[in-house]
Order: structure tokens, then sequence, then C-alpha cells
């Protein structure tokens, strides 16, 4: 045989017992799993054969770990089990996340925080101890644990995160008194949650605290407590009895809506009462409002059917829009002459209203108020000693050709005359200070209105779709124009915006097909998107880079493919979608900047880092959202609003720049991620 052939041979044995090896040595490191630690934190758990094919693990830390770190057991869904020594002072963020068959976590000794998402959708946890040293469990913490059903919190707790144990399935909550807030969402749709003890510490209910905990009875609010959140005890439709504390302040939205509250008694230290507080409490019999109420804000009482009677305090102001409709069995309401402003039906289906006469006009009226119309004439005169038109009363009368307003009235309710399509004549007292949304949306055959002096906003589509409206003076006091104001006003050429106007919301002209000159008194502080789909926006030439400019206003975009775009010196606002989609990868903001819309720089797929200017007041709502590559923002401390899903879809994001007040808003961003500014 030649001795090349044998060598050859030899190579090949060599090779073969060499991958043998290699094949033996991986499956004995494997055969067992094993947990990989750096410099005493837990990085991740590598899942060995044996496990594999038990389909179980019951996992102990060793005592030499002080920390388990981020993603360490994410999407395991073998583990069983898992024993966390004395030495372990952090659980990082989302470390047991979908842990589906994670029963069992014993915790000994000296833990002290549980990171947001930590046990995050690990549906088959039941038992879990927190120890006495622990004082802080995050956001989502333990969200959507379906089957944890008791837990003691230790008296050491300090801090409670959003949404931390909702979804559970705990059956009774004893807070420690050093917990202070309960925050959005912390136990809501807890189905089974029936009792709760609130330490008397507690000085914050957050939103959603309790939406949905539908076989909660009775809550004891304690002493302390001065707010109680939007949708805070939402459909909670078994509860039938609260007491409010005399330090209570303000009373969220939607907060009880929904509860089967059968009395209320409204401590006068109450100042605040949201929209639809108590809305559809079908089985609310007797309340007392707050004396030092002045709103009594929309449909804060709509659908309590089995109330009788209400008492207004006197003091109130304003009744908004269908604050106290569809009470169907209301027979006395009292009203105190402090009430300046009826909203759109805010009176609507009860007996009440049902119970005053019609007059000659075809008229519901109390005292000197406008309640309903039920069949008017095309040509109306309102009788002068009408002091109050509560919104919507002419709503959809298309027959109304013409009316003529009293003079006291001073201001025209939102809906008011909503498709009036008829209407061609309206007189309008001098002293009028606000026009509503929609007052005359969709009054086709409008042509022109005489706003009077005083009026200093004009709410939302307060005449969309007027077409025929083709003359309008704006009144030298007026202060804003609201979204879709005039837009859809086909015939509308030329407007002056007089010098006091801050604020133009988007599409306050958008539509407006043919208007092409306007011309601006002064410098608003803001204008958004107000003016797409007319002559005027059309006719704005755009700046080497795309930007479109109305004074020192950016308004809208055209895409040009440039890599960077440079904004003005000067610019005090970019418009609400402005550069959305836009295909650049850089913007350079002027230091003047104050305001940017809401989308501004959504699906900005290209966009890389953001550095906004010192200066920069406020941020719209899904301002960056599904920026794909933004790896990099910088959110300067000037910064009072910005919208709290601004970065959703930001997957590639590394860092974030700023204050810890503003962190606290963006949940679904890693503390890793974040440096605060001192």
């Amino acid at each position: 045989m030649p001795k090349k052939n044998v060598n050859n041979k030899k190579v090949e044995v060599v090779f073969i017992v060499c991958i043998t090896l290699f094949i033996m040595i991986s499956i004995l490191m494997n055969l067992r799993g094993h947990l990989v630690i750096k410099k005493g934190v837990v990085q991740r758990y590598r899942v060995g054969i044996i496990e594999r094919v038990k389909k179980k693990i019951d996992i102990t830390i060793p005592e030499d770990v002080s920390e388990i770190g981020n993603y360490a057991f994410a999407n395991n869904d073998l583990i069983d089990k898992i024993i966390i020594p004395s030495g372990v002072k952090k659980i990082d963020e989302f470390a047991f996340i979908n842990c589906s068959n994670l029963k069992e976590v014993d915790i000994h000794g000296s833990l002290e925080i549980i990171k947001k998402g930590a046990f995050y959708n690990c549906t088959s946890l039941d038992s879990i101890n927190l120890p006495d040293k622990l004082e802080q469990i995050g956001h989502y913490a333990f969200f959507e644990c379906k089957n944890l059903d008791i837990i003691e919190f230790p008296s050491s707790l300090k801090s409670i995160g959003k949404f931390s144990f909702s979804n559970t399935a705990l059956k009774s909550v004893k807070l420690p008194q050093s917990v202070e807030y309960i925050k959005d969402g912390t136990f809501s749709e807890c189905k089974n949650l029936e009792y709760i003890n609130l330490s008397s510490s507690i000085k914050r209910i957050g939103n959603q605290a309790f939406e949905n905990c539908e076989k909660l009875k009775v809550v004891d609010l304690t002493d302390n407590l001065e707010q109680v959140g939007d949708y805070a005890f939402y459909n909670c439709k078994s509860l039938e009895g609260i007491v409010f504390p005399d330090s209570l302040k303000n009373i969220g939205e939607f907060s009880f809506s929904g509860t089967k509250l059968k009395d209320v008694i409204m401590p006068d230290s109450v100042t605040e009462v949201g929209a639809c507080a108590f809305e559809y409490c079908g089985e609310l019999e007797n309340i007392k409002l707050s004396k030092n109420l002045t709103n009594i804000e929309a449909q804060t009482l709509c659908g309590c059917y089995s109330l009788k009677e209400i008492d207004i305090p006197e003091g109130v102001t304003e009744i908004g829009n269908g604050a106290i409709s569809k009470c169907h069995n209301l027979e006395i309401l009292n009203i105190p002459d402090s009430v300046e402003k009826f909203g759109f039906k805010c009176f609507s289906e009860t007996k009440w209203i049902e119970n005053i006469p019609v007059n000659e006009d075809g008229l519901k009226i109390y005292r000197d108020i406008l309640l309903e119309a039920t069949d008017i004439q095309e040509n109306l005169v309102i009788n002068p000693n009408i002091n109050f038109i509560v919104g919507g009363v002419f709503q959809d009368f298309e027959k109304l050709e013409s009316i003529v307003l009293p003079n006291n009235i001073k201001c025209i309710e939102e809906y008011t005359f909503q498709n009036c399509i008829n209407l061609e004549s309206i007189e309008i007292p001098s002293g009028m200070n606000w026009i509503g949304s929609s007052a005359f949306d969709n009054c086709k055959k409008l042509k022109g209105i005489m706003i009077p002096e005083p009026v200093k906003e004009i709410g939302e589509s307060a005449f969309y779709k007027c077409e025929n409206l083709s003359e309008i003076e704006l009144p030298r006091e007026l202060e804003y124009i609201g979204e879709n104001t005039f837009g859809g006003c086909s015939s509308l050429k030329k407007i002056i915006i007089p010098t006091n106007v801050k604020r133009i919301e988007k599409g306050a002209f958008g539509g407006c097909t043919n208007l092409e000159d306007i011309k601006f008194e002064g410098n608003p502080e803001y204008i958004g998107s107000s003016f797409y789909e007319t002559k005027y926006y059309d006719n704005i030439e755009e700046d080497q880079y795309g930007c479109k400019y109305v004074q020192n206003h950016i308004v809208g975009f055209v895409d040009k493919g440039k890599k960077e775009i440079i904004i003005k010196e000067g610019t005090v606002s970019i418009a609400n979608g402005a550069f959305s989609e836009g295909s650049f990868e850089k913007v350079i903001f002027p230091k003047e900047l104050k305001y940017i819309g809401d989308f501004a720089f959504s699906f900005c797929k290209n966009l890389r880092r953001v550095e906004l200017p010192q200066n920069l007041i406020s941020v719209g709502e899904y301002e960056f959202q599904f920026c794909d590559k933004l790896e990099y923002i910088y959110i300067p401390e000037s910064v009072k609003e910005i919208g709290e899903l601004s970065f959703v879809g930001c997957d590639r994001l590394k860092e974030v720049v700023m204050t810890k007040e503003v962190a606290d808003k963006f949940w679904y961003i890693s503390d890793k991620k974040v440096r605060y500014i001192d």
C-alpha cells in the first residue's frame, strides 16, 4: 500500500476520534443544565438534556449570587420551582418573563428590589413569599400571573409599580403603612378580589387601580386619601358601599362607573369630580354633592336611573354634556342661579324634563333656561328673557332657516345647531364670548356669520363642512382655533388671523379648497397641520430640506431624500405629523423650538439619533413611534409634557437621556437604557 494512502487514513482516524470526543464532551457538558454567572449576576440558564427529557426544572441559586439579571430565565417553560438565597438583593427586569410552568418561588432573606416585569406572565405561579427587606416592586412585576391568589406585603415595602398585580387571582389585599400611593392599574382585572385593606398612609389611588375587580363589594377609603384616579373602581360590578373621607379632594373620570353604589355622601373637601365618575350606577338612589364643586362634568350621573332627586350646589357654574341624562326616574332637580353653562343634552331622558310643558314656539323652558325644542317653525325668534340655551337644543332640525338669539346669551354650547342643513341666517348677540364644539357643524347653507368681539375660543369642528360659508371675520379677542373648526368650508377664500390667536390646531382650515389668502396679524405660539388641501398650503414653497413654513412654524414637509434635515433658526413649532414617514437619518433642531405636535416624527424608519433642544416645552403623543432604527434620544429638562407612547416600536433604542420625572412615563423602556439628567 502506498505510504501516502496510509497517512491519509491515519489523519481520517484522528479526525473522527477528535469529532467523537468533542461530541461526547459537549453531551457531558450539556447533560445537566447550568447557570451562567458573571460577577455575582445570573446572566442566563442553559437547559440540559436531562431537563429537556424530564420537562421539569427545580433551580437553587448559589449563595454567592447578588443579582438575577435582565431576562435571565426568560421564556423558560421548564422551570417548576426556584429557590433564591439570602445573598440576592435584586431581581432585574423581565428575569422570569413567560416562565409559564413556574409554580413556586421561595425567597430567603434580604431581597430588596423586584424590577419591572420580573415575573410577567408566569401563568402557573401560585406561591411566592416576599421577604421582610423588600422595598420596591416594579411596574408589571406580576402582571398576568393568573394563578397567584395569595400574597403578603412586608412592612418594609415602599413602592408597588403600575399594573404589577393586574390580572392575578388575588382574593384579598392588605397594604402596609409604608405604601402611600397605589399606582395606575396595580390591581386591575383581579376578578377574584373581594377585600382590600388600605393603610392609613395612602394619599392617592391611581388610574385603573382596581378596574374590573368584579367581586369587590366594600371599600374603606382611609382618612388621608386625597385623590381617586380615573377608572380607579370602574366596572367593579359588586361594589355596593364606600365612605369618602373628609380629606378627599379629587374623584377621577369613570372612577365609580358601572358599580352598585346605592348612597354617595361627598364631603365638602371635594373640589373636582371627573367626567362619567358615577355613570351607569343604576342602583344609586341618593347622592349629596360637595358644596365646593364648580362643575358637574360630562355624564357624571348619566344612567343613574334610580335617582329621584338631585340638589346641585350653589356655586356650580357649568353642567357638562349629558351630565344628568338618562336618569329616567329623576323628578326633582334643583338648579342654582350660579349655573352659566349647560352642556349638550345635559338633562335629556329624565322625568323632570318630560314634565316641563311645551310653549307655543315648540320649546321647553325652565326659568330662563331653554332646555329642549320639539316642533319649531322655519323662522324663530327666541324669547328675550332667555339667558341660557342647553347644548344640542336645535340639533338635526332640518327645517330651521333663521333664528334670532336673545341679547343675554353668552355662549353657544356644543352641537346646538349641528346638522341644521337649511339654516341660512343667525343673529348672535354682541356679548357672546364662547362658541362650542360642532356648534354649527354641517350647516350647509350658512353663508356668513358675525362672531362677536368678546369670543376668545372657537371649539373644534364648530363650523365644519359649512360649505357655503364664504365670509367670516374673526374677533380681535380670539385666542384659540380648535381642530377642524372651519374644516371643509370650501367656499371660504380669505381669512385674517387676529393678533391674540395663540394656537391653531390641526385641520382648523383643512379642506377649505378655495382658501388662498391668509393674513396673520400676530405670531401664534403653535400652528398645526391646519391648512392641508387648501390653495394657500399648495402655494407654500418648501426650503432646500423640504420644510414648509408659515412664519416661524413648520406646517408640512416634502421628502427630498436628504439624509440630514436642518430646521431653520427661529422656528418655534412643528405641526402634528409634519415629518411622519420621512426617510432622513438625522434632524438638527433650533434652540428656539418650543412645541412639537402629535405624530411629528412617527414611522421615520431611518432616524437614528435625536437631540431635542434645551428650550422645548411640549412634545406630542406618539411622537417617535415605530422609528425602527432610533438608538439615542436626549429629552431636555425643559420638557413639561410628552406623550406616554412616544417611543412605542422603537426597539433598537440603546440610550435615553431624560429627567426622572419624564422617565416614569415610559414603563416600556428598560431602566438599563435610561440615563437621568442630574
